[in-house]
Parts: C-alpha cells; structure tokens; sequence
C-alpha cells in the first residue's frame, strides 16, 4: 500500500501523471509490475516512476520488480515488504507536516498549541482493518485504520492516538490524528511513529511556549 519511487533511465518515452481515481496501471506506454500485479501509478518519467505497492501481496515476502516501457522489459530487482514502515511527511529541515484543524499548517511561526488537535501525514502504515483495493481512493465510512498499531512518541513520551488510518478520498497517504498534551513544555519537540518494532524518520513539532 506504500508509495515508492523506482529510478533508471529510459523508464517511459515522456512525462506523465493521472488525472483521475482509481490510479491507472499503464501510463503513456509504461507499467509495473510487482509480483504479478501491476501496480498503480502516480507519475512516470524517463527517469523516475512514482507507483503504489499493490495491497494484495504478502506483507511478509520478497517480490520482483519489473518496469515495462513501450514493450521493452527491464531487468527485474528485487524488494522486500513488511507489514508496516511507517514514514512521516516532513519539510526539508525535518519540521512535522501537519495540520490544525482549521486546515492550516503547524509551523515555528504557527506552533501547535497544548491540547489543540493536530494531524500529520504519513506512508507506510500497511494493510488496514476495512481492505482497500490498490489504487482506489480511501474509504470515508468505515474508515481504514492499520492493522499494526501505530505509537506516538512525542518529547520522548508516548501519547494517545485519536484517530491513524488511510485518508478517506486519497490513494495511499495515511494521516495519525493527535491531541498535543496540556502540560507539555513550549519549543521543538521531537516527535516518531513506531508500528511493530519500526521507527520512522524523526520529526520535529514547534510547540507554543506556555
């Protein structure tokens, strides 16, 4: 269900993306298949391609890569998929991507506030309890919440998960709902997501100084 980036050369004849869900799994002469299946795809370039690891394969094995490009076949590597490996969106210095709730972001000039809502952004969450066909727009109601557990581990404490799931309408992009807690101090808080002994990459959330 992750997202994933393959590079190489000659990997599509020209630039393209799709412009509607369910994401397409051919894209201006080129595919990827992995497993067997081909996967959808979110961009394909001469040089990149920007595709979803299908949902239907086996969170525990090895699996072949294959990109196709205008009938010439690429040699097949190899991956590796576990349940889940969860990756924080963040800006380039490391600084949390997320939201308050009136949909603006949390940022050193617009810190979060103790005891406000936020909600962060993520890939890599893996399968979920409502199963999602690869591709598709997540569902709004039942919503999709992992099947691994995600914890929240803010200023080197673990905190409460309001919500963590795939956002309902999107393809692959999960989103952890937090509530920032009341006593804690103001400043750049270090904030991860672990799911099943993984940790993510480490992220920073501006707090208001109380």
């Amino acid at each position: 269900g992750t997202i994933i980036a393959v590079y190489g050369s000659n990997l599509a004849s020209q630039t393209g993306q799709p412009t509607s869900i369910p994401l397409a799994t051919a894209l201006n002469g080129t595919s990827v298949i992995i497993g067997g299946i081909q996967a959808p795809l979110f961009y394909v370039s001469p040089g990149q391609i920007n595709v979803q690891v299908p949902f239907e394969l086996d969170s525990s094995k090895q699996y072949q890569l294959v990109v196709s490009a205008n009938g010439a076949i690429a040699t097949p590597q190899t991956i590796q998929l576990s349940p889940a490996t969860p990756g924080i969106a963040a800006f380039s210095d490391g600084t949390l991507l997320a939201q308050h709730q009136d949909g603006t972001l949390v940022l050193p000039v617009s810190p979060a506030l103790p005891g406000e809502y936020i909600v962060m952004y993520l890939l890599g969450m893996g399968g979920t309890d409502n199963p999602v066909t690869s591709g598709n727009g997540s569902p709004f109601d039942p919503l999709a919440r992992p099947n691994v557990t995600p914890v929240v581990t803010l200023g080197g404490t673990q905190i409460p998960v309001a919500f963590a799931g795939l956002t309902p309408g999107l393809v692959g992009l999960y989103q952890i709902n937090i509530q920032v807690p009341q006593n804690i101090a103001g400043g750049n808080q270090v904030l991860t997501v672990s799911q099943g002994g993984n940790v993510s990459n480490t992220t920073i959330l501006p707090i208001q100084q109380q």
